[in-house]
């Protein structure tokens, strides 16, 4: 297997990985480019269809994969993130593993 296809392996989102959860793991893997990469990665791969992910970016000031956590209501991680709860196939909402902004006692997209 060459180096291209060994990175297209590593960085293929894991069944019903949430976007949060992928962005996060690829940042601790490879660090931030300064570009929403993984976000389209993931995108192309499990929500094509999925085309206003990229406006809500741009309104919400969102310029590079750093930020797609938070924006999406998850707290930002450092370090090596759990592994994914899981998600609905196409779903851009992250999984129960970081929490839900509406729960009582609990502060907004703090990780469970």
């Amino acid at each position: 297997m060459t180096n291209a296809g060994l990175l297209d392996l590593w960085t293929e989102p894991q069944e019903r990985e949430c976007l949060s959860c992928y962005v996060s793991r690829l940042l601790a893997d490879f660090g931030c480019d300064g570009t929403l990469r993984w976000t389209r990665r993931w995108r192309g791969l499990r929500a094509p269809g999925v085309v206003a992910l990229d406006r809500m970016f741009r309104r919400r000031a969102v310029n590079c994969d750093c930020g797609v956590p938070a924006a999406l209501g998850a707290a930002t991680s450092s370090g090596t993130p759990p592994p994914c709860a899981g998600v609905r196939r196409g779903s851009t909402r992250p999984c129960s593993m970081w929490g839900r902004p509406d729960a009582p006692g609990r502060a907004r997209g703090s990780p469970t």
